[in-house]
C-alpha cells in the first residue's frame, strides 16, 4: 500500500477499508507507512456475517440472494462504509482466503467494490495458493486499482 499512500498523501486524499477476507491486512499495509494518519481514516473489520449488517447496514436480503462472497455485497459494504467513515475513498473487500472451497472449483475469488468520491468501481479477483498468499494477492490487485483510479482523476 505504499503506492497508495504516496497517490493519496500527494492528491491530499483520505481512505478508509471495510475489510473482510482480508481481516484488517489493507489497514495494517497502509498504517505501516509513517505519516499515514494524513490519509488513513480507519477501517471496519466485518469478517462475520453480523457484522457486514450490523456495521456496515448490508441488507441480509442481499447476503441470502448473492452470497456473502459477491459483487453485490462488495458494493453493499462500501456504502455502508461511506455512511459511516465519510473518506474520500472508500475501499470494501469480501472474498474466500481458502483452503476451503465453497464452489469445489479449483480457484478462489474476491470481490473488491471502490467509492472514489461517490464513483463506483467493482472488481473480480481470483486466486489459489495458500491463505496468507492469497491475502497477498489480493492486497496487491486492490493497490494497483487504487493506483489506477487516482491517477486518472
Amino acid at each position: 500500500m505504499k503506492k497508495v499512500y504516496n497517490v493519496l498523501l500527494n492528491k491530499n486524499l483520505t481512505i478508509s477499508f471495510a475489510e473482510s477476507i482480508t481481516g484488517g491486512y489493507l489497514s495494517y499495509s497502509l498504517v505501516k507507512n509513517s505519516g499515514s494518519s494524513k490519509v488513513f481514516m480507519g477501517s471496519i473489520i466485518s469478517y462475520n456475517v453480523f457484522l457486514k449488517v450490523s456495521l456496515l447496514d448490508v441488507k441480509l436480503d442481499l447476503i441470502n440472494k448473492y452470497g456473502v462472497v459477491s459483487e453485490e455485497v462488495a458494493i453493499s459494504m462500501a456504502r455502508g462504509l461511506k455512511a459511516k467513515i465519510n473518506s474520500d475513498i472508500q475501499v470494501a473487500v469480501t472474498g474466500n482466503a481458502g483452503p476451503t472451497y465453497e464452489d469445489n472449483s479449483d480457484e478462489l475469488v474476491s470481490y473488491i467494490a471502490v467509492l472514489c468520491k461517490n464513483q463506483l468501481y467493482s472488481y473480480k479477483h481470483t486466486y489459489n495458493s495458500d491463505r496468507i498468499s492469497n491475502i497477498k494477492s489480493i492486497e496487491k490487485f486492490i493497490e494497483s486499482k487504487i493506483v489506477n483510479i487516482l491517477n486518472d482523476k
